[in-house]
């Protein structure tokens, strides 16, 4: 019997791992890749912190994270992220981790949605890498046991509670695990998606895994969208980070006229959703497959992003004379499995940190560069939960007015035989694209959902996808509004009537909770 079991070796289930070690817990961290090759790698956004208060402050920090968020944030969540980052940044620099400087002081940039500069990088644009290199160093170190190649497909659930996983190991032979307190850290789902920033292991596994348990899952129809990937057939497509923007690069249309001057007031630094949206209908309008990123006026490109200055040089690109072509591709899963203040679930047993999660810090949209940050602020508190000795969530955060009973959300399947005989990956990918991704309508959706429905998925990650991309097209389907990442075409509206979440569990949902309104609220 293990004390902790992390499921993801990503940011977040690595400071988990490191964090509980140092504790004296027993650790295994089961990843179904390598170790070091998460999605948190191709993080090219630094850290968001208020790290300087001079300039800054975590109210500061939590108003911005607020006024990104589309009204659905929770401000406790939000206030934590921002009053315990700056702690966790420190830390994580006394772990090894190597931020840029200036002068022998931390270089602060800006990036879209942010007031004032309080980015960290490592690298240039290299920080996800710098981060999963610290933090792998740190979990070898620990002495936690590490298995790779490992593909989990359910938690187990014995008098509702979770104690553990069924596992093919790296042989493929099923097996179950057990454990005091599983950790989910599995990260994201960009690969329901043809076109996606994610690498090909973010499949939803986690919330899938959270959907058949009879975990309450929400938000999961906000998908961000990054507006700015590298317009190029390989997969996944180069990230040209919000940091180029915030450096003076300029977004221009197919006419050569800087356009987001015109949609919001910060310009090419609004937020994500905002961004990708005005591209989406300017390609829509046009029948355009991209438009173009100007940042021909930025000074040392090369010293100062290296992995995008490669990524361009690679298909022939030198951005210091020609224009980039970009189009919006799946970034950031902003909802996921919900969580407590201390990443506990609805399931007494499994807690959940980092983009798998629904702490309700991101709300709507995520701002640029909280996610590595969540991913070390929410890691710890779930460690501190656990030693402090705690076995079942509480009602804060998104799990305010929830049904917090186990035996409310009984499980609705295991993963079981994977019946298919064809692929359906690309055909899945190619509908939620056409019909769920960007801009929404009432029909799409009603196409995606009846084609998704006949679907018969051959491996357990396409069962993932499935179940993922069933969820988000359901949950979008009844959002009859527009609201940061979600934009229906045909509600382009905010409404107040939908200020709140659709929560999945266990066979019920979406059922709709308003903001801290009692459980049972039905849409």
């Amino acid at each position: 019997m293990t004390d902790v079991l992390v499921l993801g070796s990503g940011g977040a289930g690595l400071s988990v791992a490191v964090r509980a070690r140092a504790a004296g817990l027993s650790v295994a961290v089961l990843t179904k890749g390598e170790l070091g090759w998460s999605a948190t790698r191709y993080a090219q956004g630094g850290v968001a912190a208020a790290l300087v208060e001079d300039d800054d402050s975590p109210e500061l920090h939590g108003s911005d994270t607020l006024a990104a968020g589309g009204g659905l944030n929770d401000p406790d969540a939000v206030r934590v992220l921002a009053a315990e980052g700056p702690a966790r940044v420190r830390e994580l620099i006394e772990l090894g981790a190597h931020f840029d400087n200036v002068d022998g002081a931390l270089a602060l940039a800006r990036e879209g949605g942010h007031s004032v500069p309080r980015v960290v990088h490592a690298g240039g644009d290299a920080t996800g890498a710098e981060i999963e290199r610290a933090l792998t160093v740190a979990v070898r170190a620990s002495g936690a046991e590490v298995h790779e190649g490992w593909l989990v497909t359910d938690v187990i659930v014995e008098h509702n509670r979770v104690c553990g996983v069924t596992v093919f190991d790296a042989s493929r032979t099923l097996r179950e695990l057990r454990a005091d307190h599983v950790v989910v850290a599995t990260g994201g789902a960009g690969q329901c998606f043809a076109v996606t920033t994610n690498p090909p292991l973010s499949t939803g596994d986690g919330v899938a895994m959270a959907l058949r348990a009879g975990a309450a899952v929400a938000d999961v129809e906000f998908m961000q969208f990054h507006p700015t990937a590298l317009h190029h057939p390989s997969m996944p497509r180069p990230l040209l980070s919000e940091a180029l923007r915030g450096e003076g690069a300029i977004l221009r249309d197919d006419h050569g006229v800087a356009f987001m001057a015109s949609e919001h007031p910060l310009a090419d630094l609004a937020p994500r959703d905002v961004v990708a949206r005005a591209i989406s209908s300017r390609l829509n309008e046009r029948g355009l497959d991209h438009l173009w990123l100007d940042a021909t006026g930025i000074d040392g490109f090369r010293a100062r992003f290296p992995t995008i200055w490669g990524a361009c040089e690679a298909v022939g690109l030198d951005p210091t004379r020609d224009w980039l072509p970009v189009a919006p591709a799946a970034h950031y899963l902003c909802g996921g499995v919900c969580t407590d203040l201390d990443g506990a679930t609805t399931l007494p047993g499994l807690w959940a940190c980092g983009e798998v999660a629904c702490t309700g810090v991101h709300g709507a949209n995520r701002l640029a560069s909280n996610s590595l940050l969540e991913n070390l602020v929410f890691a710890a508190r779930v460690v501190v939960a656990i030693l402090g000795g705690k076995r079942a969530p509480e009602p804060t955060g998104v799990l305010r007015g929830m049904d917090l009973d186990p035996g409310a959300s009984p499980p609705t399947s295991s993963i079981g035989a994977v019946p298919g005989d064809a692929p359906i990956r690309d055909d899945l990918q190619r509908l939620m694209t056409r019909e769920a991704g960007v801009v929404r309508t009432a029909a799409g959706l009603a196409r995606a959902r009846d084609v998704l429905a006949a679907m018969s998925p051959s491996t357990i990650e396409e069962a993932n996808l499935l179940a993922v991309s069933t969820a988000l097209v359901r949950a979008a389907a009844v959002r009859c509004e527009s609201r940061g990442t979600h934009t229906r075409a045909d509600y382009p509206e905010e409404s107040s009537e939908y200020l709140g979440r659709f929560v999945f569990a266990g066979a019920s949902g979406p059922t709709f909770l308003p903001l801290f309104a009692a459980a049972g609220s039905t849409a």
